[in-house]
Parts: structure tokens; sequence; C-alpha cells
């Protein structure tokens, strides 16, 4: 009976409750405290593997390996770092009805195939593939076809 008169004091109830409520915002604290973690350490990986992922390339052995940055932001966006699977730039050698042969940078002849669906734009204005000239210098986007070569869907046209 005095048990119940103990507990049935308002003064009991209300150190009760706040003693609920600290033990409630210790593990909402807590759970913040956890997430705050995690995020800062996806960030500094993140940060730490910055210059591989953006500009750099992998020299050495596994577990030596060392990052040796390139020029610009992105490094330079061609050579050995990337590989040219979907897209080609370098220069127009000639055209026939359906393909595009360009020389790249590395000197290296790719033909390209050109369809319907492909856009080929200088500026704003849309070209036919009849309008290409020698020497013109483009960037081809496109997919890979079962014979090696790129099916083109845009290429780009700059000013020489």
């Amino acid at each position: 009976m005095e048990e119940q008169k103990f507990l049935n004091k308002k003064n009991v109830t209300i150190i009760l409750a706040s003693l609920g409520s600290v033990i409630l915002l210790m593990a909402v604290f807590a759970a913040g405290v956890s997430v705050g973690f995690h995020k800062a350490r996806f960030n500094y990986q993140w940060g730490e593997n910055y210059r591989q992922n953006f500009g750099g390339l992998m020299m050495g052995r596994p577990g030596e390996r060392e990052v040796r940055p390139q020029p610009g932001f992105l490094g330079e966006a061609r050579g050995n770092m990337f590989f040219n699977a979907n897209s080609a730039s370098g220069s127009v050698v000639k055209t026939d009805t359906s393909t595009l042969y360009i020389v790249g940078d590395d000197k290296v002849e790719k033909s390209i195939t050109v369809d319907s669906k492909t856009i080929i734009r200088k500026g704003n204005e849309i070209l036919k593939l009849s309008d290409l000239k020698t020497d013109d210098k483009v960037v081809i986007l496109g997919a890979p076809s079962s014979t090696g070569e790129i099916e083109a869907r845009l290429i780009r046209v700059f000013s020489n």
C-alpha cells in the first residue's frame, strides 16, 4: 500500500517522465552522432580518392600505388586513361553514303557507321553526312556495333 502511495505522488511521475525523456534524447543524439560519423567517413574516403577518380593515373604495383596528377581538372581527356569504345574524336578523312572515316590524335583511322538516326551538328546548325569536309574536326558519341565499329548517335563538328 505504501508503494502505491509513493507511485501516485506527482513528483515521482514528473521525475520518471523526465528520466524517460532524457533517455530518449540520448538515444536520438547517439543516432545522430552515428549518422554523422558515417557521412564524415564517406566524405573523407571520397576526398582521399578525388585525384584518382578525377585527374590522375594509378602507377606502381598493387599495394604500392601512387597517384600522379595530370594537367587540368580532368587531366587529358584522351590517351591511356580512358577507353574509347563508344566515342571517337579526330579529323575527317573521307565519307561515303553511310560511313565516316576519321583519324584520331593517335594516328589511327576509325570507321564510324552513320544512319538516319544520327544527329550531326555544328553549333546550332544541323548538317548531313555529305556536308562534312576533309579535315573537319569532329567528336562522335555512339554505341559499339557487333563488327567493332562505332554506330554514331551524335556527331559534333568544330570549326578548324
